[in-house]
């Protein structure tokens, strides 16, 4: 800051205004900074303390810009009393041409430590009586006015600030009178008072930021809480205390009842699923639960255990579960990996649907090939329990395919999503005729293609199923041969390794 700006220099001119380019890129800036990934305490920090910093810039900006401006008002007014009273004064021994009282009145005015020096000149601007320093230049202009006036000078040793004002004596301007200012002193003042405001301002705003970082954490904080709730929604226990007894303790207990409420419905949705296959569990949770289904194309898989009935009478029912437990746990995995949706199982037989809740074009080659994998894995089961001294059994499966209706069948009160029509009777018809070991299939499913070669089916002729007024024609399929053909035991490793078999 420099105390020896001149009040009259003009201004610069106004620059044109870009605000429409500018305010859109700010605004981009902006937006991009709110959506970032920043944790919301750390945006709030800066954002407060950049709100601080530029606060506390523009009022220290303005308090130097006051305390510039007053320092420069107070030299003026000093300076221009001493220029008017030593004008009034030597108005009459400048008419006079007293020489020697106009010395005299002009080296009184030097003793001052501010004043470097004064001068008199006549109306043409000729020196008449000079005291102290002179300045170096004297701008011709000053002379011929009526107004008191000033300029800055320098030569090298003194910077001084000087004053020109006319001398009058009855009306009648006889000559100027000179007064220089030391700037020095002032201009040391003035550079102690701008360095002690920066630095309080500087001050100011470092425990304004720290302040800004702390409030931010604590606003934030309850956020965070939340953030952390929303994050266990998915865990077994809801951290975090609640405290607070405000209205952000109210969305906190609020958020923790709703994050309770889903983790007992995901919790729901799991045991669902452990009833039913996850693929009819997601149909019955999308599905408004209402009576009724769809017409589907798809295929349905029946199994059942050969003489359960006998092995359930020599045996405990918990051993008898145990062996269900083992064989059906590998067959819904051989479902799976076929793309089959496990609908039911019914004591010692299973209901396996292909093409339902989901289409599937390739249901009855999905179908077959797991008709195929469920006998191998039975042989395959038995070989292990056999080795264990455990009981084995022996499978029966039959496999229809064509339209049925998919949907919930009971009553308003209890239903249960399922498969019903001609196609699942004549499945679980063929399951009921099969020999052991065997998979029986409608022959018409071989329209779509088959996994293994044509040739290990054999066409057994048209069969009268029970409670059925025309004949289904009846294939076999030859398990051992279409096992080779499709490398089953690369998938049945597969599968059993699932379960550390």
């Amino acid at each position: 800051m420099n105390l020896s700006q001149h009040s009259e220099r003009p201004l610069l001119p106004a620059q044109p205004a870009h605000g429409g380019g500018l305010g859109a890129m700010l605004h981009g800036m902006w937006r991009h900074y709110e959506n970032s990934s920043i944790p919301l305490g750390l945006k709030w920090s800066v954002s407060i303390a950049t709100l601080i910093v530029v606060a506390m810039g523009v009022l220290g900006f303005y308090l130097i810009q006051q305390q510039e401006a007053g320092y420069r008002s107070q030299v003026d007014r000093f300076s221009q009393v001493i220029v008017e009273q030593l004008a009034r004064v030597s108005g009459e021994p400048l008419m006079a041409g007293d020489t020697l009282a106009l010395q005299i009145l002009l080296q009184r005015q030097t003793q001052s430590e501010l004043v470097l020096g004064t001068s008199l000149h006549d109306s043409d601007g000729v020196p008449v009586v000079t005291a102290g320093v002179t300045p170096p230049a004297r701008p011709a202009s000053l002379y011929g006015s009526e107004d008191v006036r000033s300029w800055d000078w320098d030569n090298g040793e003194y910077q001084g600030l000087s004053y020109v004002s006319p001398v009058r004596y009855q009306d009648v301007i006889g000559g100027y009178v000179t007064v220089s200012i030391d700037r020095s002193p002032l201009e040391r003042d003035l550079q102690q008072t701008l360095r002690f405001l920066m630095v309080s301002t500087l001050l100011l705003i470092s425990v304004g930021v720290m302040l800004a970082f702390v409030l931010a954490h604590r606003l934030s904080r309850p956020i965070e809480r939340l953030a952390r709730a929303g994050e266990s929604l998915d865990e077994d226990t809801l951290h975090g205390v609640l405290e607070r007894r405000d209205e952000i303790g109210q969305v906190l207990e609020t958020f923790h009842q709703l994050a309770e409420g889903v983790r007992r419905k995901n919790k729901v949705e799991a045991a669902f699923s452990r009833y039913v296959s996850p693929q009819v569990a997601q149909q019955v949770l999308a599905s408004e639960n209402m009576l009724g289904g769809d017409c589907v194309t798809g295929s349905v898989l029946f199994c059942d255990i050969v003489g359960f009935t006998e092995l359930s009478e020599t045996r405990e029912p918990g051993e008898v579960a145990a062996l269900l437990n083992d064989y059906f746990g590998y067959f819904a995995l051989a479902a799976e990996s076929c793309g089959g949706t496990v609908d039911k199982f019914i004591g010692d037989a299973i209901m396996i649907v292909f093409g339902a809740p989901h289409a599937d074009p390739h249901h009855a080659l999905n179908a077959l090939t797991c008709g195929m994998l469920i006998q191998q894995l039975t042989a395959r089961i038995n070989t292990a329990r056999e080795a264990s001294a455990l009981p084995t059994v022996r499978l029966r499966v039959g496999i229809s395919s064509g339209p049925m209706l998919a949907g919930n069948l009971g009553s308003t009160e209890r239903m249960q999503y399922t498969v019903v029509g001609d196609t699942v009777n004549v499945a679980a018809r063929l399951c009921g005729m099969a020999e052991p070991g065997s998979v029986l299939l409608t022959c018409s499913m071989l329209s779509g293609g088959q996994p293994g070669d044509l040739v290990h089916y054999s066409d057994m002729g048209p069969a009268q199923l029970r409670g059925r007024k025309s004949n289904v024609e009846v294939c076999v399929m030859d398990v051992e041969a279409v096992a080779r053909d499709v490398d089953a035991d690369r998938l049945i490793e597969r599968i059993l390794s699932t379960v550390g078999r």
